[in-house]
């Protein structure tokens, strides 16, 4: 059976983003990865949209971004239809230059070009939120959400802590930053109910 077409990435639209290491193989080693990661979404994503949340476990990644309306993008993001996605390529290549340069490999780093859900609700979006902020937990990587270092809780937590997300919409889509914290402070660990389908490979 082909294989279905991938969905787009369009202007003015919200975005889950993902995808593992080769094999499921370690793509983050230590806190330099994980930071030259960051610095990459920041790069890449700057131009194009807003990053909202994220959650680095060691062998793959998330992303909540959000694109830019075609009103507010440059010319040259516009000219063919696949412009946008190739920003997610850029971030998964300039780190996979970095991480084989520093590690002296030579083999494929990422398991695929990178998957994509659309955010089509705000329900979605809160949800997925607090999924990502979950996943350390999730995956056995710390006891508690607020110990796991490679989320965006930390600093949509902090509002004094600089940041390249976009922290006061994403406090504004849980209704503030009250409503924020107090979201992730009654999120339950072991049973939150997911009420859309996530992969559950990552």
């Amino acid at each position: 059976m082909p294989e279905q077409p991938k969905l787009l990435i369009q202007p003015g639209k919200y975005y889950h983003i993902y995808n593992r290491g080769v094999n499921c193989r370690t793509i983050f080693q230590d806190g330099a990865d994980y930071a030259r990661f960051l610095f990459y979404v920041e790069k890449y994503m700057a131009p194009v949209g807003k990053t909202y949340a994220y959650a680095l476990p060691e062998n793959h990644f998330h992303l909540l971004i959000s694109t830019y309306p075609k009103e507010v993008l440059p010319h040259f993001l516009l000219k063919d239809k696949l412009v946008l996605g190739r920003t997610f390529g850029h971030i998964q290549n300039a780190y996979a230059k970095y991480f084989n340069h520093k590690y002296k490999t030579v083999s494929g780093l990422f398991e695929k070009g990178f998957e994509r859900k659309e955010v089509t609700s705000q329900s979605y979006f809160t949800t997925l939120v607090l999924y990502l902020h979950r996943n350390g937990v999730k995956h056995k990587l710390a006891d508690d959400i607020y110990a796991y270092p490679w989320s965006s809780l930390q600093e949509l937590n902090n509002q004094f802590r600089e940041t390249f997300l976009s922290r006061q919409e994403t406090w504004a889509k849980f209704g503030g930053r009250a409503s924020f914290i107090a979201a992730h402070d009654l999120l339950d660990v072991k049973l939150l109910d997911m009420s859309f389908e996530f992969e559950e490979d990552f």
